[in-house]
């Protein structure tokens, strides 16, 4: 029979590569051993390390703290990670921010700025990010440029999330929870052997159904909610010590009323006291209708169900040639977006629009690692990357359109029944090499360097038609074109290559105590503009990246305590945004090179076992994230009255998701009980300082918020069952996640935040 230990050292490889550490392992003093604070191990830098032993900016959290404080989506990191922030309104605007940047939510042919990777495979489109990851071993967010290891280049940093994998000591867990709001959930996980110590299995699955909290008066239909489930199986051929493999099989499903972003006000006059013929004055004048901007209580006439789906297949390969590790991590992954949008956020038939997104990503990396123990060790690899993308973006304009966009006193059927669609396709092929390798000085000092080259090819279409509605002739017709506009196709093709790099020295002043320092550059590709019109550059230049790094981790008190503290300052040049050419005969955006961005701050987080029954921990982060220059902004539409200035100039203002503050601070206790009890508590306290959606205009300002989660709760002996009786935003807190800019025919519309939710979890570990 194989040992344990032996199992680990392949597991690790298949996750991370096999590589050595750059310090020793901290010894706990003697009798403190129950008190000493869990260290996550952690594969940031591709092979397994203790978290305070890695000399970058990185922070992690277990499996089991994410589980325990109920903390089930990427946005709910936030409660123990700060600096960090995930916009998920649906599955198509998702992203992930650190530092208060990230990408662009609603742009299907860029990337993002902060990566996400899952289980060695970095995922390219946003999308990706909507997921709920169940069944995981821990998660961490390395910040500033990843290109040099981490797949494909980021400029801001990459989420890694690291699943379990399959068990060769038989283990099962089940829980079901029951929550406010009719809200229900399911998650179960089954791991053996297979055959003898060979083969492993793992079978995961989850389900959550209802909470929905925001009731439409047309139907009585709560939005808001969650209907989605999803299935993970795995195999691990372990046949013996020369060789693993990690087989992952992978699908989710969502169909939710998830895009309900209601309005909050519209402008009716301009800055100047002119009036403005928006989306307020347009509904009274064709409906006589006021609009509400009570954002609980919508009124939808034609809403639905969202539907997503993501299919996935990974397997992580890893070879012993000798003294040194092959890792092969093989990978397909599909999105695909379906949306029903009430977009005139009316109870009457007027338009309804969405992006019918479907990505199809292919991936293949190959990583050789250096034997463990040398002066130097290193690893090298090739990445492979081809991925196309289809973005569809529909406007469907029904019957009562025509008072809307024309006049109530045309006919209907100028526009009833016609589609407008522009439909963006892009297809990036890219190839990069990479090395990274680390020199021991000293025992106390390291010098770790990396180097990437990427070539990319990348090819973009927007295509543009209509069709649909009644024949028309003579004097309407030219009605419904200036509504539909003229069809047209825009293409274009860009081939790039470019460097990403790394050096990073470190040196160990005591057993407890790591200094560490980093400069680093990267690149995220250029971005294809699937909205681009005629004049408009189809694919733009790269947003490039120059971060530097100061920090300092601590081991405390015997290994009781830890605490980490750095600097950074982060420039972004050529930042991609929505521009405005002020030479232009109309004011429109479109995604382009729009300016630079400063990021510098602050970041310190720590955490303390006080008692072998009380842990404390907390993290916190004061920086900023400002538009150094950004001359040609769209301005809001207040400012954009007959005689305005085109643009509007954000240079010195801050970046829109970037609160000056951010934190958390929580606390676990658990007391033995008699009869193999224990008895367990959890508080956790979040913080975000105020943000403000355009500093040029008085909507879609968020004051600074907290957020407290809280439970308690019953388990027996070995976590063989618990009980948990839980809140998440306990003190019923609303607050906006993001805003929406108007537009000449929709209003300013908000994102919202998750009320209050109270509910119990029943889990149980059969064995």
């Amino acid at each position: 029979m194989k040992s344990k230990s032996r199992k680990r050292v392949l597991l690790a490889g298949a996750l991370g590569g096999l590589m050595t550490s750059t310090a020793p392992a901290l010894a706990a003093e003697p009798g403190t051993e129950d008190t000493a604070v869990d260290q996550i191990v952690i594969s940031a830098r591709r092979r397994e390390e203790k978290l305070q032993d890695a000399p970058i900016t990185v922070s992690a959290v277990s499996g089991r703290v994410l589980r325990t404080e109920r903390l089930d989506r990427v946005a709910d990191y936030a409660a123990k990670i700060a600096n960090f922030a995930a916009l998920q309104q649906n599955a198509r605007v998702s992203t992930l921010t650190v530092r208060g940047v990230g990408g662009n939510a609603n742009s299907d042919g860029s990337e993002a700025g902060v990566g996400l990777m899952v289980d060695g495979v970095f995922f390219t489109h946003p999308g990706f990010s909507w997921l709920d990851f169940v069944d995981l071993d821990h998660i961490e967010l390395a910040r500033g440029p990843q290109g040099t290891l981490l797949g494909k280049n980021t400029t801001i940093g990459a989420l890694v999330v690291t699943t379990k994998a399959p068990s060769f000591a038989p283990e099962a867990e089940v829980s079901a929870t029951i929550a406010n709001r009719q809200r229900y959930q399911l998650r179960a996980n089954l791991s053996g052997p297979l055959a003898g110590d060979k083969v492993a299995g793992r079978l995961t699955l989850s389900g959550d159904t209802g909470g929905g909290w925001i009731r439409n008066r047309a139907d009585g239909k709560r939005y808001l909610d969650n209907h989605r489930w999803a299935v993970r199986g795995q195999l691990l051929f372990d046949p013996n010590a020369a060789f693993s493999d990690r087989l992952i099989v992978e699908h989710y499903d969502t169909e939710e009323y998830n895009n309900h972003t209601p309005p909050v006000g519209d402008p009716l006059t301009y800055a100047n006291g002119t009036p403005r013929n928006g989306w307020a004055r347009r509904l009274q004048a064709g409906f006589g209708y006021a609009p509400s901007y009570d954002v609980e209580h919508p009124d939808y006439d034609s809403q639905a169900r969202a539907v997503a789906r993501t299919d996935g297949v990974s397997n992580i390969a890893t070879f012993k040639l000798g003294d040194y590790g092959l890792t092969s991590v093989s990978a397909w992954r599909r999105f695909y977006y379906r949306p029903e949008n009430d977009s005139d956020y009316t109870p009457y038939p007027i338009f309804r629009t969405g992006y019918d997104v479907d990505v199809d990503q292919y991936s293949q990396e190959l990583r050789l690692a250096s034997p463990e123990g040398g002066e130097v060790d290193w690893q090298t690899g090739i990445y492979l990357l081809k991925q196309q993308v289809r973005s569809t973006y529909r406007v469907r304009l029904l019957s009562k359109a025509t008072a809307f966009f024309v006049s109530p006193l045309l006919p209907d059927a100028v526009l009833d029944g016609v589609e407008a669609d522009q439909v963006g396709l892009a297809d990036t092929k890219s190839a990069a090499l990479f090395g990274h390798g680390t020199w021991h000085v000293s025992p106390r000092a390291a010098l770790a360097a990396g180097l990437r080259y990427t070539h990319e090819d990348r090819e973009a279409s927007n295509t543009a038609f209509s069709f649909g509605g009644a024949a028309l002739t003579g004097r309407l017709a030219p009605y419904r074109a200036a509504v539909t506009g003229a069809d047209f196709t825009v293409r274009g093709r860009r081939k790039d290559g470019s460097l990403s790099w790394l050096i990073n020295p470190s040196y160990r002043i005591s057993q407890g105590v790591l200094a560490y320092a980093s400069v680093s550059y990267g690149e995220k590709s250029g971005a294809a503009n699937l909205g681009a019109r005629p004049g408009d550059r189809i694919i733009i230049d790269p947003e490039t990246s120059t971060d530097y790094e100061l920090g300092l981790k601590t081991t405390l008190a015997g290994g009781r305590a830890t605490l980490n503290v750095n600097l950074y300052r982060d420039t972004i040049d050529g930042y991609q945004a929505p521009y405005v050419d002020p030479t232009g005969a109309t004011t429109r955006s479109y995604l382009a090179n729009a300016g630079k961005v400063r990021l510098r701050g602050i970041e310190a987080e720590g955490a303390a076992q006080v008692t072998p029954r009380l842990n404390l921990a907390f993290a916190t982060a004061w920086g900023e994230a400002v538009y150094v220059a950004y001359r040609d902004a769209p301005p809001p539409a207040e400012l954009t009255y007959a005689g305005a200035a085109p643009t509007a100039d954000l240079s010195g203002e801050q970046t829109p998701f970037a609160p000056n503050w951010t934190g958390n601070v929580s606390a676990r206790w658990e007391q033995p009980l008699a009869s193999d009890l224990s008895l367990f508590a959890y508080a956790n306290e979040t913080w975000r300082s105020r943000r403000n959606l355009n500093p040029l205009s008085s909507y879609g300002r968020q004051q600074g918020y907290a957020l407290t989660n809280a439970g308690i709760g019953l388990r027996g002996r070995g976590d063989r069952w618990s009980v948990t009786l839980w809140a998440k935003n306990l003190l019923d807190k609303r607050y906006a996640v993001a805003f929406s800019a108007a537009t000449a025919v929709t209003p300013y519309t908000v994102i919202l935040g998750d009320p209050r939710t109270v509910g119990v979890t029943l889990s149980a570990r059969p064995f």
